[in-house]
């Protein structure tokens, strides 16, 4: 079996410590009972402090979908923050890197998922931006992530973090962001439960080296294409970058698809694949 643990705070406790968080909950403050129910089942409640708490669950989560939820107690005027989910004492990350092959038993990995970032971060933190926060009509309050969720209790709003546990033990999970302005209908908005790589705060996220890369566009590596944004070789391209369909008989691509990027998305593309990731890697998180 795994530990589980939910590390929650005071919406007025973390404003005061993080400048990401605006809100200002002006009557927050007094301690109040928060609840984790997991697949329906209430299994442990703990009074919120100004020092926070922790929810823990212990035990098997079969090969399948399951629902955890956290609710503070209705009425009360302290909102609450998700602040970072624990399993087996690694710090839970969203990430995609080599998604295909670990999770879903592919052959190879789209390039997305080999040049991608090690983990999805609003703040470039390891803090919960996923699930979904549901209003007391059981609603979903916004279609969006949420850095560290915002669950206003005298409202009676919950948080539910729905996923799927793999045969291999691996969590996955589908985020529904529609509501934001930069969603993208054809991206791919499944995440797996990685480890993070931010210990204790000793390391930070990595940053693209622009220098690095035009330097590398440079060189004669005849691996990268410095002509056109995209590497040469067969197969099918993420849409970030530019889907390329090779056939395997002739040899030849075809480029009938194309799809636009940003220059910065498409440096840190190239610096994470040729930069970061052969030195570096993220594991990800197995439960028993």
């Amino acid at each position: 079996m795994s530990v589980y643990k939910f590390i929650i705070s005071k919406n007025n406790i973390a404003r005061d410590s993080d400048s990401n968080i605006t809100y200002d909950d002006t009557n927050g403050g007094d301690d109040v009972v928060v609840t984790l129910t997991v697949d329906g089942t209430e299994i442990h409640a703990a009074t919120l402090v100004d020092a926070g708490c922790v929810l823990q669950y212990t035990g098997t989560l079969a090969e399948g979908y399951h629902t955890v939820k956290i609710q503070p107690e209705a009425g009360k005027p302290t909102d609450i923050r998700i602040d970072r989910v624990i399993i087996d004492n690694h710090t839970v990350v969203g990430t995609q890197y080599k998604m295909d092959t670990r999770i879903f038993g592919k052959d190879k990995d789209f390039l997305k998922y080999l040049c991608c970032k090690p983990f999805r971060s609003p703040k470039s933190s390891d803090h919960v931006w996923w699930g979904d926060v549901y209003k007391s009509d059981y609603t979903v309050k916004s279609k969006s992530t949420h850095y560290r969720p915002h669950v206003v209790t005298d409202l009676g709003e919950w948080w539910e973090w729905s996923f799927s546990v793999s045969a291999n033990g691996h969590i996955h999970w589908t985020v529904d962001d529609s509501d934001s302005i930069l969603y993208d209908s054809t991206e791919n908005h499944v995440y797996y439960a990685g480890k993070s790589i931010l210990y204790d705060g000793s390391t930070t996220f990595p940053i693209c080296n622009s220098a690095e890369v035009d330097s590398l566009s440079n060189s004669e590596d005849s691996t990268f294409d410095s002509s056109s944004p995209s590497w040469e070789d067969l197969g099918v391209y993420d849409s970030n970058i530019r889907y390329a369909f090779g056939d395997s008989t002739t040899g030849l691509e075809s480029y009938e698809h194309t799809s636009l990027y940003t220059s910065q998305e498409w440096y840190d593309a190239v610096w994470f694949y040729y930069f970061y990731w052969p030195a570096n890697d993220i594991d990800p998180i197995v439960i028993t």
